[in-house]
């Protein structure tokens, strides 16, 4: 298995924003597979206020749910797409909550 991870902060106000996947990393993570002789996977982490997601995925399945645009594809982050990747068994998801009581 070969996985390309990819990781966005995203600021209060900003949660449930997609992630942007230029296209040109379908092609890197496909080089990299044929030269080690890997099955070519995504890792999405995505750090949204007190919640840290993270999403494990077959390239296939991605490009099934969210084929290439012009430039890029995305993997969408609202609350209704939150769901239905727990939904998914080609999907492994998995959560963790933090807060930071106290700073400096």
């Amino acid at each position: 298995m070969g996985i390309s991870v990819k990781s966005r902060s995203r600021n209060e106000g900003k949660e449930g924003q997609y992630l942007s996947i230029p296209n040109d990393n379908f092609e890197k993570i496909d080089a990299a597979c044929k030269a080690f002789g890997c099955l070519p996977y995504f890792a999405f982490v995505v750090d949204e206020a007190s919640l840290i997601h993270c999403f494990i995925l077959s390239k296939e399945h991605l490009l099934n749910l969210f084929p290439t645009g012009k430039a890029a594809s995305g993997w969408k982050m609202s609350k209704a797409w939150l769901e239905k990747y727990a939904a998914d068994p080609e999907i492994k998801y998995f959560s963790f909550e933090h807060s930071t009581p106290k700073w400096w």
